[in-house]
C-alpha cells in the first residue's frame, strides 16, 4: 500500500461555474486532530496559483492568518487576484472547510508571485548550522510519534530527525531556544530531480513547536500550540527528499509564543525563511 502523498492530496480543482474558486480535499493522512496548519497554507496557495494560472511567476512570499481550525475532508477557496501585472502578481485567497457558514472564513492568505528569471544582485548571508550540515543516514531512526488520544495521520506520513550527526543533541545551542531539525515526507512530494511545488513549503515551515519543546520542555515532550499566523519568503527551489529547518522561539510570553524558521535544502541552499506566531495550548 503506497503511503499518501502530499502534492496529491493539495491538487486543486477550479471549480467550473466559477473559476475565482477552487476545490480541494484535505483528508486525514494530514490531519493532527484537525488539519495540519502548514497543509491548510500549501492548499490555498495551490489555489491561489490554480486561480491566477500564471505559468511566468512563482510564488515568492506569503502569510497566512489562521481565524479557525479546519477540519479534515473538503475545502473550498475563493481566490480574489488584486493585481496580475508583468513581473508579478498578488492575491488574497479565502479558505473555508465544509463546517463554515457562507459568512465564515477559516483561513486567509495572502501571497505575492513573481517573475523567476528577474536580474539583480544575489547575496544570502545566512550560514547553514552545523547540525544540518548532512542528511540522515538511511538507517537512522526517526523521532517517535507522541502518544494522543487524537488522530495524527501528520506524523505517520512524516519524518523527523532531531539530529543528524552522532555527537549534536538536542537543545539550546546558543543565547536563544532553539532546535535543528531535518524533515521529509513518507512519499517525496516531487519526483527525483525535479523541484518541490513552492506551495509545500509552509508545511515543514510550520515547525515553532519544535523550538517550544526546547523553551519550555527541555526538549523531552511537545509543547501544544495553534498557528495564528505565519509569514514565507521563498529564496530559491527545492530539490530532494529532505528539508532541514532550523526553529528558533523568539519571544514567549502572554500565552502567545513567536518565531523565526529557516528552512534548508539537502546541498545547503537556504531556501525559505518562516515567521510564525502561535498561541500555547497543553497537548
Amino acid at each position: 500500500m503506497t503511503s499518501p502523498n502530499i502534492f496529491t492530496d493539495t491538487t486543486p480543482v477550479t471549480d467550473p461555474a466559477d473559476p475565482t474558486v477552487a476545490h480541494c480535499v484535505i483528508t486525514d493522512a494530514w490531519g493532527l486532530f484537525y488539519a495540519q496548519g502548514g497543509v491548510v497554507m500549501a492548499a490555498a496557495l495551490r489555489s491561489a496559483a490554480a486561480v491566477l494560472d500564471r505559468d511566468d511567476l512563482t510564488l515568492s512570499s506569503a502569510s497566512g492568518t489562521f481565524c479557525m481550525p479546519v477540519a479534515c475532508g473538503p475545502v473550498t477557496v475563493e481566490v480574489n487576484v488584486l493585481r496580475s501585472g508583468r513581473r508579478g502578481a498578488q492575491v488574497v485567497a479565502l479558505l473555508r472547510d465544509q463546517n463554515a457558514t457562507e459568512t465564515q472564513t477559516n483561513v486567509v492568505v495572502t501571497a505575492v508571485f513573481t517573475d523567476p528569471t528577474m536580474e539583480g544582485p544575489k547575496l544570502t548571508p545566512m550560514p547553514r548550522p552545523d547540525e544540518l550540515s548532512r542528511v540522515p543516514a538511511t538507517d537512522a531512526v526517526p523521532a517517535g510519534v507522541p502518544d494522543s488520544t487524537f488522530p495524527l495521520g501528520f506524523l505517520d506520513n512524516t519524518e523527523w530527525h532531531h539530529n543528524s550527526l552522532p555527537d549534536v543533541g538536542i537543545g539550546n545551542s546558543g543565547p536563544l531556544p532553539r532546535i535543528a531539525v531535518w524533515f521529509k515526507f513518507t512519499s517525496p512530494p516531487a519526483p527525483a530531480g525535479q523541484a518541490w511545488e513552492p506551495a509545500l513549503l509552509p508545511i515543514p515551515g510550520d515547525a515553532l513547536g519544535s523550538a517550544l519543546t526546547v523553551a519550555l520542555a527541555d526538549g523531552d515532550e511537545p509543547i501544544g500550540s495553534v498557528s495564528l499566523q505565519m509569514d514565507i519568503h521563498v529564496h530559491a527551489p527545492v530539490f530532494g527528499e529532505w528539508i532541514g529547518i532550523d526553529s528558533t522561539a523568539t519571544f514567549i510570553g502572554n500565552g502567545l509564543a513567536n518565531g523565526v524558521l529557516a528552512l534548508w535544502s539537502e546541498d545547503g541552499t537556504h531556501v525559505a525563511t518562516v515567521s510564525q506566531s502561535a498561541m500555547l495550548r497543553s497537548f
